[in-house]
C-alpha cells in the first residue's frame, strides 16, 4: 500500500500533468485556427526591449511555461520525499507539506480561472491528495 499512499498518489498526478503541460501544452504547438495563428506568429516575430534585454512575448510565454513545467516536477520530487517521512521528522517538514499544498491550490485556481477544465481537474485531485497527505503526516506525528 506504500505505492497507493496520497503522496505518492499526488506525485504520479503531478508528474502526468508535467509530461501533458510540457509535451502537449509546451513542445507541441498546434495550429488553433487562424486567428490564434496570426497571434502566435506576431509574439514570435515582435521584439521589444524590457530592462536592457530584447525579448518576445512567445518567448515570455515559452519560457513561463517551462517554470510551470519545472515547478510540477518539483512538487512531484517533494511529494515523494513527503511520502517517506517518519513521524518523528514531521513537525520538521509540516512547514513545506501545508507550503506545497497552499501552491497548489493557488495554482488551482488559476488553471481554472484562466485555462481549461482538464489543469482544474487535475489540480483539485493533487490539492486534496497533497492536503490528504499533510493531514495524515500530522496525524502520525501526534499519535
Amino acid at each position: 500500500m506504500k505505492w497507493l499512499g496520497p503522496y505518492r498518489l499526488a506525485t504520479y498526478l503531478l508528474l502526468l500533468f508535467c509530461l501533458g503541460h510540457t509535451a502537449g501544452g509546451m513542445l507541441a504547438q498546434q495550429s488553433r485556427g487562424a486567428g490564434a495563428d496570426t497571434v502566435f506568429a506576431a509574439m514570435k516575430t515582435v521584439h521589444f526591449d524590457l530592462n536592457g534585454s530584447t525579448v518576445s512575448w512567445y518567448g515570455m510565454w515559452f519560457g513561463f511555461g517551462l517554470t510551470a513545467s519545472i515547478f510540477l516536477l518539483l512538487s512531484a520530487v517533494v511529494s515523494w520525499q513527503l511520502s517517506s517521512v517518519g513521524a518523528q521528522a514531521w513537525p520538521q517538514v509540516r512547514v513545506i507539506a501545508w507550503a506545497l499544498v497552499a501552491a497548489q491550490a493557488a495554482n488551482t485556481a488559476l488553471s481554472w480561472l484562466y485555462f481549461f477544465a482538464v489543469p482544474g481537474i487535475f489540480g483539485v485531485l493533487i490539492t486534496a491528495l497533497l492536503a490528504a497527505g499533510a493531514l495524515s503526516g500530522g496525524r502520525r506525528a501526534a499519535a
